[in-house]
């Protein structure tokens, strides 16, 4: 037998609080259940241990089954059993293995979900948890009493009283015990729990006159049925348990003191026993499956919603990805204007959009032109340019995005003559999204317009994703915009010639890696990230740090950057204190465009995971970031540290995510140099270090310091 079959079996030395709990409280259960015998020597009512025994094995493994053969002997010694020892000892055997057979056999047949949120984890936990459980140990138990000398017509009836009790108590009390020992991440509100509580509290007054009342009531056990079903729809397998164990509870105290329904079926205390056990086994049979079946197509439904809306994350990124290929590779502004519109509609789910931009002439002059997506070009010749009203200015001075779920209700819409809101045969728009298009300079390039006839379309998914769009837009405008800049200047001086062929390879070559690096980040972030709306805020943060970095080289016509314009565009996103959780220090340090965004992007990633889980998470968290420059032959040897300080306990983490890839293997990479994570209790300390090439001696360290 190898190592990890005999681990399955044989109990360890961190099982040993979990074994004492079992005994505890199987033994409780075990002396509660015998006082509900009503025939001595006939078996008890119902066996709850049986339940406890059951669910104590499938969440903590057959490795704890000592627990339920001592807590049956523990009970035996409370009661001061009469039979002999080994009597004992016999049917403690025969309840642990009415557990743990069944147990053993769900395992081999793949296991059960604690939740019992499927039909066939039902009918496990009934045909073998509750059905064969019960004769493996009725069986076991008669044995052992019928070689203690007991009357074959005893064992006959004991072993009858036995499996019922047994297989009620699982069905019970193991539901109850295994759906409510996991937290449900469908959190109920204070609605929920107060709905359930009126459904029990309904329960108990019915399940109380039925099987309390006297014996001649005109009540009977199927009024029970309407709020048990209540309960297995409205609250599934956790709602179901609880009824059944009121229901169960009540039937068999009220067959146990002579009252309710089940007193007047049979003469015997042993006939009433059987006919309270057999309406608390069909109720409990028929209610579990119900639950399940209830809360398998809740699943199913969940999962058919989920998988729609995966499906449409992954339309969504496949639009954007080849909007992104668009953008970075064509130097036609109509072309790139058109292409981001439909995006946009397709993005956003609008019925129609717009994009309103300036074109510039040859002689330098601009005029505005607009583009169309989801109605004709015709539906807006006869309106003209949109003017500068309440509700366009924000776009057109580029100030913020606007959007509204009925722009008919904003307080600015209206308010300007002679139209005083949408003119005759305008398209009917309710839902409004406008987003300003903004050059790097500052410059308003253009707005993106989009409607809806139906109210409450766009939301702040559809915000974000419009706003990273904008901004891509942007840069393809003004690359367009420099890429007929150039042909005006080769125009007038062919003598540059040569450098207009530089640039447009430059330019060509620079928008590749752009777009080489944002496919790149969309499909490792996809990877490494399972749900779609967090991959996409996560793709889009990643990609505005991209654009930071491109901003802060662009600045520089892509020569290099300063390494503190580098840090603090890094970081601003995270800092919404003004400065004051962040303290930067160093040297001025010039650094080549790849080190650049290469460090501009762990910077993000190291923000990100600070604001998530370590210093920026809490308030007194701080983050210090400090460079150095030493020389060093033939290259300077430049070292930045990533220092946290004030969070919560650091612990290293147990899976690697983009950002840890990113550090650890592509940081490296491009920088030639080394990256260090050091996981302190007290903040995480990131160390960077990077040679910069020709910089080793001290008239070149003059020059890149200066």
């Amino acid at each position: 037998m190898s190592t990890d079959i005999r681990s399955q079996w044989r109990p360890g030395a961190r099982d040993l609080p979990a074994l004492a709990v079992l005994v505890v409280a199987y033994s409780a259960a075990a002396v509660g259940g015998l006082q509900w015998t009503i025939v001595p020597g006939a078996g008890t009512a119902v066996w709850p241990a049986s339940g406890i025994a059951f669910a104590a094995l499938v969440l903590g493994g057959a490795r704890l089954w000592p627990g339920v053969f001592l807590g049956r002997l523990l009970a035996a010694l409370v009661v001061s059993s009469p039979q002999p020892w080994w009597v004992d000892a016999g049917v403690a055997a025969a309840t642990t293995l009415g557990a743990l057979v069944p147990v053993w056999m769900i395992r081999r047949a793949g296991g059960i979900d604690p939740r019992l949120g499927s039909l066939k984890d039902m009918v496990r936990l009934i045909g073998l948890g509750a059905v064969l459980g019960a004769v493996i140990s009725g069986l076991g138990a008669s044995a052992a009493l019928a070689a203690a000398g007991m009357p074959g017509s005893r064992v006959l009836l004991f072993f009858e009283t036995w499996a019922f009790g047994f297989a009620v108590g699982v069905m019970v009390v193991a539901p109850a015990i295994l759906a409510w020992w996991r937290r449900d991440e469908r959190a109920m509100t204070v609605l929920g729990w107060l709905h359930l509580a009126v459904c029990l509290g309904a329960i108990a007054l019915v399940a109380g006159i039925v099987f309390t009342g006297p014996p001649d009531a005109p009540y009977r056990t199927w009024h029970l049925f309407p709020v048990l079903v209540w309960a297995a729809l409205a609250f599934s397998v956790r709602g179901g348990a609880l009824a059944l164990m009121i229901t169960s509870g009540l039937a068999i105290y009220g067959t146990v003191k002579g009252l309710g329904p089940m007193s007047i079926v049979e003469d015997s205390a042993a006939g009433r026993l059987l006919i309270a056990q057999q309406f608390a086994a069909a109720s409990g049979v028929t209610v579990l499956i119900l639950a399940a079946v209830a809360d398998e197509r809740r699943g199913s439904a969940k999962l058919a919603k989920s998988e729609a809306r995966l499906r449409a994350e992954t339309e969504a990124l496949e639009i954007l990805n080849a909007t992104g290929a668009l953008i970075a590779a064509e130097l036609d502004q109509a072309t790139v204007v058109q292409k981001v519109t439909d995006a946009g509609v397709a993005l956003t789910g609008a019925e129609f959009g717009a994009f309103f931009y300036n074109v510039v002439q040859d002689d330098g002059g601009s005029y505005t032109l607009y583009t169309l997506s989801g109605a004709p070009r015709e539906a807006f010749e006869n309106f003209g340019m949109p003017r500068d009203t309440e509700v366009f200015h924000p776009t057109f001075a580029g100030t913020h995005i606007v959007r509204s779920d009925d722009i008919t209700k904003d307080p600015r819409y209206g308010r300007m003559a002679p139209h005083h809101g949408m003119p005759a045969g305008h398209l009917p728009v309710r839902s409004y999204l406008a987003v300003p298009v903004k050059s790097r300079s500052g410059e308003v390039l253009g707005g993106l317009f989009f409607g809806h006839s139906a109210p409450s379309v766009f939301d702040e998914r559809a915000e974000r994703i419009m706003a990273g769009i904008g901004a891509q837009a942007a840069i393809a405008i003004d690359n367009a915009r420099l890429y007929q800049s150039a042909q005006r200047e080769l125009a007038e001086r062919r003598r540059a010639e040569e450098h207009q062929r530089l640039l447009i390879n430059e330019l060509n070559h620079r928008v590749k890696n752009t777009l080489a690096t944002v496919q790149s980040i969309a499909a490792q972030t996809a990877r490494s990230v399972q749900d779609p709306a967090e991959a996409n805020d996560a793709f889009l943060a990643r990609l505005m740090a991209l654009s930071r970095a491109h901003d802060v080289l662009t600045r520089q016509s892509w020569e290099g950057a300063d390494l503190a314009a580098v840090v603090q565009g890094a970081i601003t996103p995270f800092d919404g204190t003004g400065g004051e959780r962040f303290r930067l220090s160093g040297p001025s340090v010039w650094l080549e465009p790849q080190m650049a965004l290469a460090l501009a992007m762990a910077l993000h990633e190291l923000g990100t995971n600070a604001s998530k889980y370590g210093a920026l998470s809490a308030a007194t968290g701080r983050v210090e970031v400090d460079w150095s420059l030493r020389p060093a032959k033939p290259d300077a040897l430049l070292t930045l540290t990533w220092r946290e300080t004030g969070g919560p306990k650091v612990e290293r983490p147990t899976r690697k995510g983009f950002g840890s890839r990113l550090l650890e293997r592509g940081l490296p990479h491009e920088l030639g140099g080394t990256v260090d994570l050091d996981y302190r209790p007290g903040g995480l300390v990131c160390t960077i270090e990077a040679r910069l090439a020709g910089a080793g001696d001290a008239a070149d360290m003059r020059s890149i310091t200066a």
